[in-house]
Order: C-alpha cells, then structure tokens, then sequence
C-alpha cells in the first residue's frame, strides 16, 4: 500500500503504533487534566461543606 502524502524521513521507517504514541506527548495537556481534576475536587468538598451549612 502506498502512502498518501509524503513522509518524512523520520517517521518513514518507524512501526505505526509510534507514530500515534508520539502525538500524544504533550506535558501541558497532562498538567491541564491535573489541574481541572483538583478544581472539580475542590469544588466538591465545599459544595458538600456548603450544603452542610444549609
């Protein structure tokens, strides 16, 4: 089968899963998911602390 668009010499001889992997390498996203997962932690606690309250 040949390849629809040119490749660069790079990711020509690699195997197909490490160019997927390869992509997905992105230290910002991952600090990003850090962050909104303690946000939504967070806001959890004081909403049932607020409901607490009521």
């Amino acid at each position: 089968m040949q390849p629809v668009a040119p490749q660069s010499s790079k990711t020509r001889n690699r195997p197909f899963g490490s160019r997927i992997k390869s992509r997905r390498n992105i230290p910002m996203l991952d600090i990003l998911m850090l962050a909104l997962a303690f946000g939504f932690f967070v806001a959890g606690i004081g909403y049932a602390y607020a409901c607490e309250r009521l």
